[in-house]
């Protein structure tokens, strides 16, 4: 049976403990890489090979993906015949990533050379080979993500926000171990060893809880596998449009300059490490708790649900976005600028990372939105807004690396978010009836804004002061500048929540 579900924050707090030690493991893999092979022709390549089969291990098979919503829409509301279910479903993915596998095979020449059209030739070829040897993640993720989401429907939360922690390590043991005799090609071997593990991890835990087995089964009659074939096939094609703007991304990135394509990977992951945090403390257990007040008896729960839901990510998103953008260039130095990453790679990443900050709180707006139209039962929707998404990155991409390079590629993706975050948030209120009062989302949202602006004015201000103090130092005193200029940032930060709590403007 599934454990008892406890409250919101005390869960949101125990997947936020889990998910920070998941993604400190992936900042130290990209630590790793970036020591190794800093902004190169290898990390470009691996990026080329990558994007596809990413799409399929961490959108398909990742913690919040259309799999993992899709399964947990449908069996937080009903248990009956779990493993059945779970074994019918696996069984069909099998199936259909199976296939997938050898497709990624057999065309990696043809995508390569599509999404990496203006790259050089070594770095095309190297990047066909390791595609090829990352093709068995498409049938790996499936598998992950029907998985992670039969446990979290059953309240279990620690284990898929835990796992990446797997696929982080087999890529540094990659590296330190074999990377000597093997070159470049040990990221794509270390990405398939931890896709491996997080999938062989899951297994005992889904037995033990009755959530199936690996048996064969083909159940098309229950109803529970209908309604997530009917949830997760415009959610994975609205998933697949979506994974079409990194291509875009990476098309318009080998057009420009050597470095850029791997770049964006080491400033993404600055942007997606306290994005993914948040992302999995709030929305993991809030899927559960928004398809039980799906319902039209418990419409103003809902309602108020959702409301307490954007405002929560304007809190956590806002300081966080005004800490970043003010400090942005020591922020990169700290944690990539060392062995083969050298200033000029700082200078890149940082201007790439201004990009993609400005979307935080977009990015995790867009995600509640869909999550909440997952509950509803509607996929529609977040697929259309996919596809008018892909026209208007390919557009802004156009237009934004002809005024500012390669950070044009990130802003753009920022921009993409928001209008796709606006579009759904109207959608989603014509179809339950009006969010009003808006009042109580607009007033806490835009006094939380005009707070990350000061603070973010108060950051600045405080790192360049203590930089005048004390203009070199080693690491250590680097921390220290940093320390002391988010510390300010923190302080005003708290100051404002507490006054706001003390007039009921939001309440936690």
């Amino acid at each position: 049976m599934p454990s008892k579900p406890t409250s919101l924050w005390k869960t949101a707090y125990l997947i936020a403990a889990v998910t920070l030690l998941s993604k400190a493991a992936g900042l130290i893999r990209q630590q790793v890489i970036a020591a190794q092979y800093g902004v190169s022709p290898e990390v470009d390549a691996f990026n080329y090979a990558y994007t596809l089969p990413a799409f399929f291990l961490i959108i398909l098979g990742g913690v919040n993906g259309p799999f993992h919503s899709a399964i947990v829409s449908v069996l937080a509301k009903d248990t009956k015949d779990r493993a059945r279910v779970m074994e019918t479903l696996n069984t069909l993915v099998a199936l259909i990533f199976g296939a997938a596998t050898v497709g990624l095979i057999v065309f990696a020449p043809a995508i390569v050379g599509l999404v990496a059209q203006g790259a050089p030739p070594e770095v095309r070829t190297l990047a066909i080979q390791e595609m090829r040897i990352m093709a068995p993640l498409a049938f790996i993720a499936g598998q992950v993500g029907l998985g992670f989401g039969a446990l979290t429907a059953a309240n279990q939360f620690v284990l898929p926000s835990l796992s990446p922690l797997l696929s982080s390590g087999a890529v540094v043991a990659a590296i330190l171990i074999f990377s000597k005799e093997n070159g470049a090609q040990v990221l794509a071997w270390g990405t398939v060893a931890g896709a491996l593990l997080q999938w062989l991890a899951q297994i005992p835990l889904q037995w033990k809880l009755g959530l199936g087995s690996l048996r064969p089964r083909l159940d098309w009659q229950l109803p529970q596998v209908q309604q997530v074939m009917k949830l997760m096939a415009p959610a994975t094609l609205s998933s697949t449009l979506s994974n079409l703007n990194v291509y875009i991304d990476l098309y318009f990135a080998s057009m420009l300059p050597v470095g850029v394509a791997g770049g964006l990977a080491f400033a993404n992951l600055l942007v997606q490490t306290p994005l993914g945090i948040l992302s999995n403390a709030f929305l993991i257990p809030l899927l559960p708790m928004y398809s039980r007040l799906s319902g039209l008896e418990q419409r103003p729960q809902f309602i108020a649900a959702i409301r307490k839901g954007l405002v929560t990510a304007a809190l956590c998103t806002f300081p966080l976005m005004a800490i970043c953008l003010a400090l942005s260039q020591p922020l990169v130095q700290i944690v990539y600028q060392r062995a083969a990453f050298d200033a000029e790679d700082v200078r890149l990443v940082s201007g790439l990372f201004v990009g993609g900050v400005v979307g935080m709180f977009s990015f995790l707006g867009r995600d509640l939105m869909v999550k909440i139209l997952y509950a509803l039962g509607d996929g529609r929707t977040p697929l259309i807004t996919s596809v008018l998404g892909i026209g208007a990155n390919f557009s802004l991409d156009f237009l934004f690396t002809r005024w500012l390079g390669g950070p044009g590629l990130p802003l753009a993706t920022s921009f993409v978010s928001t209008m796709s975050f606006l579009i759904l948030l109207t959608l989603l209120s014509r179809k339950i009836g009006s969010l009003a009062d808006l009042q109580q989302i607009l007033l806490p949202i835009g006094l939380l804004l005009v707070g990350a602006v000061i603070t973010g004015g108060l950051v600045w201000l405080t790192y360049q002061q203590v930089n005048q103090l004390w203009p070199l130092g080693n690491l250590l005193v680097l921390l220290g500048k940093l320390g002391a200029a988010v510390a300010v940032g923190v302080l005003f930060q708290g100051g404002l929540i507490m006054f706001l709590r003390k007039q009921r403007v939001i309440s936690l």
